[in-house]
């Protein structure tokens, strides 16, 4: 299957992974990009990346021109984490650093952990991309109950 890519979010893409190659930035790419590398038609909206704590500095000091938004903490009726956002010509896109995020679930803050370990080599457009696994995908998208994706998703794993 093919993803729903315009070129301009393909060259940001083909751009952030030659980048986080070159200095060795452990990654994976996470939400609809993921969803699209695993297989999904969802039109591609933003590019969504998790980064180690360790390495976070490093890549917004080399993505300074492109940052709309600084590092900082974030929280909204979904998420608390520590992100920041950056704009690669119209394409935007959203750091986040995988320690200390945390998800609402039910109205409760749940710990939310991601171990870069499991992520997944895939070769995707040509290129060698680190991508969430289908099963964390799935999980994360159970977690914030987003249906419509989660359903997408689960067609895609009975495929495999």
């Amino acid at each position: 299957m093919n993803a729903i890519v315009d070129n301009e979010k393909l060259e940001a893409i083909k751009f952030l992974v030659a980048l986080l190659h070159e200095h060795k930035v452990p990654y994976q790419f996470t939400g609809g990009l993921a969803g699209n590398i695993h297989g999904s038609k969802w039109p591609l909206q933003d590019i969504d990346l998790e980064l180690p704590r360790a390495h976070i500095e490093l890549v917004a000091y080399l993505l300074r021109k492109h940052i709309i938004e600084p590092l900082h903490f974030h929280q909204d009726s979904e998420f608390q984490i520590v992100m920041l956002k950056l704009k690669i010509g119209s394409t935007l896109v959203d750091i986040n650093q995988i320690e200390a995020q945390q998800m609402c679930c039910e109205g409760k803050w749940l710990a939310y952990t991601v171990d870069l370990k499991k992520a997944e080599l895939r070769v995707w457009q040509g290129m060698k991309v680190s991508v969430q696994p289908l099963d964390d995908l799935i999980a994360y998208k159970q977690l914030i109950g987003r249906a419509a994706d989660l359903a997408d998703l689960q067609k895609l794993k009975s495929e495999i």
